[in-house]
This record gives C-alpha cells, structure tokens and sequence, in this order.
C-alpha cells in the first residue's frame, strides 16, 4: 500500500481535507443515524393464534390446534413446532433456522392455513415476531380529581388517536379500561314456560336490524330501486321486541308449557341493565391507573419517538387533571447507554494519549497518532447510518471494544517516522522521510490489519442467535480498523512529514531497551528453560477451565423482580384482586423500594398464550433501588410471601424471579422435556421431577407447565338419549347458552353505540344445576340428566404440544455460573428416579445452548486461524515464519483464562468472542517484530543479532499498541453498563490474553523462530 502513502504525500492538502470531510460527515451521520437499545432482529419464527370464544380446551385441541400442527409438518425444515391450547384459545409457533426467507414462509403458511375448514366462530391471525415489537414506552396515568371516567374518555378519544398519529409510532395499548355493555338478564323460569331460548332472542334480536332489496320500478325512464330496511333504535324498542315460542321436535308439548305459541315481549321475561366489566385491572404504587404502552415502528428512532410520545403526553397534562408516572422509557435507557458507552470510550482514548505520550514524549506526535480515533469513529457511524444500521448497544459496543486497536496502525507509523527523524533527520527530511519510514513498516501495518479483519469473516459459522447479534459488532469493528488503516497510510505520513521538525536526538540506549535486550539474550541461549516454562504455563491455563465453570451468557442481574400470582383456576377477577391488593400492601413495606405496578387478568404479553385473558392470574413488578441485593431480596420473597398468599387462598401459587438484563437469552436454566401418551403418567412424571428439582439448592424457580389442573364435568349421551334422538349439538347449544354471556351484537341505541349480550338470571353454580337442564326433545322435555351421564374428572387447563405430541415442560434457573456442572447433576438426578413407563426423557436449555454456541464458535476461530495464515503466508511467503506468527496465538489461553479466574468471570460466549478477536489482534505483535528480522537477515545480518536488533527497534510500538489496547479496554471491563453479550467478561477475556500474548511474543517467539532457521537461509521473495 505504499503507492497510497506516495500519492498521499503528493497531495497532502487534498488529503487533509478528504479526512476532514469524512469527519464532518461522520459527525453529521451521528446526530441522525437512528438509535435503538438493540439490532433490529426478527425471530425466525411465525405464531397462530387462534381464537373461539366459549370452546372447550378440548374442542380448540381438536378442532383448532391438530388440524393447523398437521399441515404445518409438512415444512420439513422447521426446527422447533409447539403449541398450547387452552379454554378458548390456542397458539401454535413453528420456528425455522436464522437466515430462513420468512415473508415467504408467512406466505406460504397462510396458504396453508386458508386450505383448512375451520369453525367460522373461530378467528385466526398469524404474526412474526421482532425484537423492535416490544412498547419502548411505558406509563401509569393517575386521575387528580377522581373522575376516572372523564380521564378513560379523554385518553380513549384524544390521547390514543394523537399518539398514534405520531410519526415513528406503530401501535398504542391502552390498559385498565372498564368497558360497559348492555345485559338482557333472563328469567330462565319465565322463559321456560313460554317456551322461549336464549338462542330464539339472539335470532330475534339480530332480525332488527335488516336491509332486503325488493327489487326496482322504471318511472320516466328513470330506474328506482326498492329497499325494505329496519333498525332498533332505542332501549325501549329493545323491552318492546315480540317473541314467539318455540315448537319441540315432533309438535308434541309439554303440558306444563301453557300458550307457547302466543307472542311475548322480551321485557315480560327478562331485564336489560348496563353491565360494567374490567378485564385487566391496572395499578401503580398500590393506586388503580390507566396504563399507556407505545410500540414504535421497526424504522423509528427510539429516543425520538419517546420524546414525542412524553411532549404529547405533557401537552395533555398541563390543562387536565391527571399525572403521569413513567414505568418504562427505552429512549431513556438508550441516551443513558449511548453516554455511558461514549464515556468509556473517552476514558480509553484517555489512557491511549498517556500512553503514546509516556513512550514518544512528544506532544504533535501524539495528537497526529490520535487523529485516527475521531476518524474512524465518525467513519464507521456514517457508513452504517448508510448501510441502514443503527446505533444500538452491539454497534456501540463494537466501537468501544476496538478504539484501543483504532491507534495501533498510526501508532506503529508515527513512530517509525518519528524514530526515522530522530536517526535521519540530517539525511532525510519532509516528505521523502516519511514516505520511506512509512514504507518501512507498511507491509506488517497493513497485513496485521488484514489479519485483524479476516478473523470476523468466519462468523457465518457462528450460528443462531449470538450470530445475528453479533454481526453489527462485528461490521463496526471492520469499518474503524479499515478506516484506522486508511489514516495510518494516507493522513499520518502526510502530517508527520510537516510537524516533526524539530525533536530530541534518538537514543540508542536506555534502561527499559537494556533491560529487555539482557533478557532476549538470556532467553536465546536457554530454549529448552524457555519453551518449559510457556508450555508449563499453557497447560496449567488450560487446568483453570474447571475452575472457572462453563456459562452461556452472564445473566446480568438488575434491580428488579416480578411476583408472579396464579390462583386456582375457577378462581375469579374479584378474588384475584383481593389477593394482589395483599401482596402490594406488603411489597410497599419492604426496604429499598424504588416503585412497582400490579396487573391483572388481561393478555398475557405472550405471544404463546394467544393473548386470552387470565382472571386467575396476576403479576406484581418491583423495582428496586440500585445496589440492593437481589439474592437475599428475592429469598426474603419468597419465604415471606408464600404463607401470605396461602392463608389468604389456600391452592394459589406465588412465583418470585429475579429481573434480567434485555437481550440475548443468558442460557442460565435447564429444561426438562417430557413425553408420553398417556397424560397421567406425563403428569405423575412432571410432578415428580419438580419435586426433584426443588430438593436442589443450586435451583431457583423451578416451574411445571402441567401444574394447573382443574375438576372437568364430561357429559355422554346415555342410550335413553340416543332413542330420544337428541343431536350432540343440540345438547352443547343448550347447555352453552346457560354458561355465559351469548353475544347478540352491536346496536345504536339512543344514539350510542351499545354492546348487547344475554344470559340467563339463573346462572349453573352447581353440578345440580347442570343435571336439571331442560332439553327440548321429539318426546317434550327432558332434564338434561336423563338423557347424559355426568362424570367428574381433573384435567389440565392448558395442553401442551411439542411437534405434534403431548408433552410436559419442567424449568429451572441456575443460582451459579457452573450452568454444565448443575445441568448434569441434574440429569443424574433424574436417571435415578423411577418414571412412570413410556415417559420419554430430553433436556435443552442453558447446556444445549452451550454446547451450540461453543461448537460454533470453535468452527469459527479455526478458519479464523486458517485465514491469518493465508494472509501471513501471502506477506512473508512459505510456510515456516507464518507457522512461527501463529504459535503466538497458543499462549492466548494464558492470560485470559487467569484474567477469567482472578477476576471471578466463568467461560461464556462473550470471553468466546473476545478470544476470537484476539486471533487478529494478537498476530499483530508477531508480524511487526519478525518482519524486521527477516529484513534485517535479507540485508546479511546473523540471525541472533537481527532478532536482537528488531526486537530493540520494535519494542516500543509493540508495547505502545499493547498498552493502549489493554488500557482502552479497562473503562469497559469496569463498568457496569454494558450489556450481557458485551460484557465484562469480553474485555478482561482481551486484556488478559493481550498482555500475556504479547509478554511471549517479545520472549518466546523469538526463541522458535530462532530454533526454526537457525541453519536455514532466508529466501528473497520472487519478484517479477
């Protein structure tokens, strides 16, 4: 690349102001680039929900879930197909491998399912999952003057509508309404005898409201169609409507049954009243509220869409009555990652000027070599702002993690230019000087960086979803190096070559090169000590893998925990309330409190769960304030709050789980997969390795999906009810409308919109009730008793499939990191205990994930290695020095694994990638000090003083860039602000490796190389 120095230095002033165009533009790109917490990603992964009001678990089962699982088999190459049915409800998701096409499988499932016959009550609605789907906004609306309806108006007919009209905004969610709806209450025993059914007045009613066209006449050549129409206009219509009763099958009647078939209005049987109705109950502090979540657009910018939302939100405020408490504000949380993160990367760039300056002592120098930093920060900014990236915590991430490696190119010309005028400076000055200084080490320069670039290409190996997220990493540490190279070989000679005028005579000794000189020497005449020692301290590294414990994802543990409350399943909203109330009340008495919100009933939030309500279910959020100890907090929890809830519900479960940090799954759990035919025995199963698993301490939240379960009454026709003729859907239609609520429909009653629903005065509260229903038959009526058989039985609430098979799910998390050890204790555990026959056994989870991520990454950091051999190779031709280059990379282990064990960090995929980046950054040492010594060997010199003389040459930039990687990285291995993926354990992972790799590579590879051509001659490379 020394054609680009040439030409740079021919046109300094048009370099300079290329560069300073770059950094504008970069510094524009940053304030418009687009800001997110994470990449946009998209799941691999198409959910059905499926809903039809009043169906029994079974018939959705049935019905709904098996005819949907068996046309979804037929896309082979699916890897995950599950599903979960409930009362009402069912969801299946079908998952595919990353990178699949998934508008065209949307399409093509949607296809499919269009092919199937399902019920026509039943609505069905398919959706991908994004991580962008998530509300970026979230907060509890308070009424000050206690007109909560007024504020429900308010925030449904103005608030909502403008926020959605909000650029950036893709939907808002409006929780805690009580919506109202008119109930015709009938008197069951009325209507009974005048022979009249729910069903007779929902027809009756829906044929209200009626549009027939009757045809068209012709006057004066004119044509005028004819329309009979009619509408139900007001309440009293309604009570005023006429009946007519209905005719059994076969016209005989029960003599009981007097005058059925004169009409009857609807108000001599029954009462309309306006019902009020909460399906999901809202509070924050212990206070009912409304609460506002917005979801942005996949395309949005975050922090900008927040603001926007907050503005609209404090416009409305100051001039009605109500207060707003924000619960979640993910443009907040952004600003705050993006300073933290910047701040950092300022710390780095601080101790990389320190550096630099301790070791030039020469403050133009300095600067010049620290210009590469803005540069290629704003570089790498405007060049993902244009490749439709955003700035999220993975790109940032990439940014902070490589500004100590950002330096290195110009530190290593900077110095050698400088070094040259110190040495030439009476020979050679100007551009000529730092045309051949730079030349000089251009070539270790620019494959160094090549090397540095190539290790992140074989990221296509990493597969999954650590590969997804990593990739925008991985594209902003390319983008700043190659622009750091392009400064380093452009910009740098340009500006070294006019500042450097007047600097202090080099010299030729000093302690620091004495010293190591002393050293090398020693090491040169004691190999075999020498190579003993290293493999000594290789082996003993790799001992340390034990020790450390094996992890996915460093869980990052936040301040937070959510009490989850799931009350017997005929529990109602009302009990559920009063439970939660109990639980707040104490939650507000515990030490370090930071707020927390209660929600109950409603959806679930969970794609899986077809978004059905859940009266039985609730949840309680708390967040804490910072440095409270989770640990003891949650155990507290725990012990305190299960005789709580015991005393107040004897059957209700309570749920308490640490919260984590966003992002990646951390892999810390273990699941426990079971499959049988027979769904006793999947239960017996479930249930005895729940047991087993809470018996261990290195456990936590150990859950059960086939916990719930609840009494069933099952209805046969019985022989006397086939002779009777009686249809099994006449029974259900019977029996479904004495249940609950049949809705009629939506009428425009005195000029407002109503929802009319019907049901019986006279509710089933009992088995009794159920028996004592009368059934119409050919024979007159007959209680539903005579004609069924009643049975009782427990069972599931919900059922769970798994590629088509009933299966159980029993979950755990893992206190520790030792994620391996525990899971395999675990399943020693569980291969000791006696399950019940033809229970089929298999665990994922943390391990699976584990044994995923590592084999994938070890695929990737061998190419990577095979890639840094190719490149080093093509620079120094043959196969011997490229061999000797890459020995420096066997003593990575040595400091990152100590570094991992000091410090307390446990072996997850993060120390995995910064191990793969150490690949590149390692190699860099190597090359620059043996290209000099193969230079030096080329120009006659023997091999023992040429490695000598390019050890003492180079010993300065390879501690420069050493140092100011490693101190770069420091910020980031202290602070607490980065996310689970960029974490910690990445940068003390390099730090360490960095320092001991480049210890070795001063002492040890000079010693191999020595040993490898001692008696040989180097070889000119072949020039034609």
């Amino acid at each position: 690349m020394s054609f680009l120095s040439k030409i740079s230095l021919k046109n300094g002033f048009a370099v300079i102001l290329l560069f300073v165009f770059i950094l504008v533009y970069g510094g524009f790109s940053a304030t418009t680039i687009k800001q997110q917490t994470f990449p946009d990603l998209e799941f691999p992964a198409v959910f059905i929900q499926a809903i039809n009001q009043g169906a029994s678990t079974e018939e959705m089962e049935n019905e709904i879930t098996n005819p949907i699982e068996n046309s979804l088999k037929s896309f082979n190459d699916y890897d995950t197909l599950t599903s979960s049915t409930t009362e009402s409800s069912a969801s299946i998701s079908i998952q595919f491998p990353f990178g699949t096409d998934m508008e065209k499988r949307t399409v093509e499932i949607e296809q499919a399912l269009d092919k199937l016959h399902l019920s026509d009550k039943a609505t069905i609605s398919v959706q991908r999952l994004s991580i962008g789907a998530a509300p970026i906004y979230k907060a509890a609306v308070f009424s000050t003057d206690n007109d909560t309806e007024a504020l429900a108006n308010k925030l449904q007919n103005e608030i909502v509508p403008k926020l959605k009209s909000l650029d950036g905004v893709s939907s808002v969610n409006l929780k805690g309404l009580v919506s109202e709806e008119l109930r015709v209450v009938v008197d069951k025993e009325k209507a009974a005898q005048k022979g009249i059914t729910i069903s007779a007045i929902q027809s009756a009613l829906q044929s209200l409201n009626y549009g027939l066209s009757l045809g068209s006449v012709t006057q004066n050549d004119t044509t005028i169609p004819i329309r009979l129409s009619g509408k139900v206009t007001s309440i009293t219509q309604l009570e005023q409507l006429r009946l007519g009763g209905a005719s059994p099958q076969g016209g005989k009647l029960d003599p009981s049954i007097a005058k059925i078939s004169e009409p009857t209005k609807l108000a001599d049987i029954a009462t309309i009243t306006t019902i009020s109705s909460q399906k999901e109950i809202t509070r924050y502090n212990g206070e009912a509220s409304y609460s506002v979540e917005v979801i942005k657009t996949q395309d949005a910018n975050t922090p900008a869409v927040a603001n926007e939302v907050k503005a609209v939100l404090a416009s409305y405020q100051e001039t009605n009555h109500f207060d707003v408490h924000v619960v979640m504000d993910q443009g907040q949380e952004i600003e705050k990652s993006i300073s933290s993160l910047v701040k950092e990367g300022l710390f780095g760039a601080l101790f990389c000027v320190i550096i630099i300056f301790l070791f030039l002592r020469n403050i133009r120098a300095t600067v010049i070599s620290l210009l590469s930093l803005p540069i290629s920060i704003f570089a790498t900014i405007a060049v993902m702002d244009q490749m439709g990236y955003t700035l999220n915590i993975m790109t940032l991430g990439g940014i902070a993690v490589s500004i100590g490696r950002i330096v290195d190119d110009s530190i290593v010309v900077i110095e050698n230019i400088y070094r040259w005028r110190q040495e030439n400076g009476d020979k050679l000055k100007g551009k000529a000087l730092a045309y051949r200084a730079t030349k000089e080490v251009i070539s270790p320069v620019f494959s160094s960086t090549v090397a540095t670039i190539v290790v992140f290409a074989p990221l296509a190996f990493v597969s999954g979803i650590i590969g997804e997220f990593f990739r925008p990493f991985s594209l902003a540490v390319v983008i700043s190096i190659v622009t750091s190279l392009l400064v380093a070989v452009m910009l740098i000679p340009v500006l070294g070559s006019k500042f450097f005028n007047r600097v202090k005579p080099h010299k030729e000794n000093n302690k620091l090169t004495n010293g190591f000189e002393t050293l090398l020497r020693g090491a040169l005449k004691r190999k075999a000590l020498v190579l003993g020692l290293s493999i000594l301290l290789l082996v003993g590294s790799l001992g340390t893998i034990p020790l450390l414990g094996l992890e996915f994802i460093s869980a990052g543990s936040v301040p937070s925990a959510t009490i989850v409350l799931t009350l017997p399943a005929k529990s109602s909203m009302e009990q559920t309330n009063v439970l939660t109330a109990k639980v707040e009340s104490y939650v507000q008495g515990l030490n370090g409190i930071d707020k927390f919100e209660a929600s109950l009933g409603g959806s679930s939030g969970n794609p899986l769960r077809g978004g059905s309500s859940s009266k039985n279910k609730a949840t309680v959020s708390v967040q804490f304030i910072e440095g409270t100890n989770m640990d003891e907090m949650v155990t507290k929890l725990n012990t305190d709050l299960r005789p709580l809830v015991s005393a107040e519900v004897a059957d209700a479960i309570v749920n308490v789980k640490e919260g984590e940090q966003q992002g990646i799954p951390s892999g810390d759990n273990i699941d426990v997969s079971l499959y049988a035919n027979n769904v006793d025995d999947l239960s017996t199963a479930a249930k005895q390795i729940e047991d087993l698993m809470n018996q261990n301490s290195d456990l936590k939240n150990v859950t059960n999906n086939m916990n719930e379960v609840k009494s069933k009454w099952e209805l046969t026709l019985n022989q006397k009810g086939i002779d009777a003729n009686i249809s099994p859907y006449q029974i259900m239609q019977t029996v479904h409308e004495q249940l609950r609520p049949v809705d009629a429909g939506i009428f425009n009653l005195d000029h407002e919109e109503r929802s009319v629903s019907l049901a019986y005065k006279q509710q089933i509260s009992s088995k009794k009730d159920l028996e004592n229903i009368q059934i119409m038959t050919a024979g007159g009526v007959m209680k539903l008793k005579d004609v069924a058989d009643i049975t009782v039985r427990d069972a599931l609430i919900t059922v769970n499939h798994d590629d088509g098979k009933s299966y159980a799910k029993v979950s755990g998390t893992i206190k520790s990191t030792e994620t391996a050890a525990v899971t395999r204790q675990v399943q020693k555990d569980i291969a000791s205990l006696s399950l019940p026959s033809g229970v089929e056994v298999s665990y994922g989870g943390g391990l699976a994930m584990i044994k995923e991520g590592f084999t994938s990454m070890g695929i990737a950091m061998a190419a990577a290695v095979g890639l840094v051999f190719l490149v080093m190779s093509m620079t120094f031709g043959g196969l011997r020095t490229p061999f000797i280059i890459l020995s420096s990379l066997i003593f990575i282990p040595v400091g990152s694994l100590t570094a991992l064990l000091i410090t307390g960090q446990s072996l997850s995929m993060s120390a995995m990638i910064g191990m793969l980046m150490l690949v590149g950054i390692v190699v860099t040492n190597a090359v620059v000090l043996l290209d000099r010594v193969e230079n030096n060997r080329k120009s006659g010199m023997q091999i023992t003083e040429a490695i000598v003389e390019a050890s003492r040459i180079r010993l300065r930039p390879i501690l420069m860039t050493a140092c100011a990687t490693i101190l770069a990285l420091v910020p980031l291995a202290l602070s607490g602000s980065s996310t689970n993926l960029i974490s910690g354990g990445l940068a003390i992972t390099v730090i360490g490796g960095l320092f001991t790799s480049t210890v070795l590579t001063l002492v040890v590879v000079p010693v191999i190389y020595e040993m490898a051509w001692k008696k040989q001659k180097v070889k000119d490379i072949e020039t034609f």
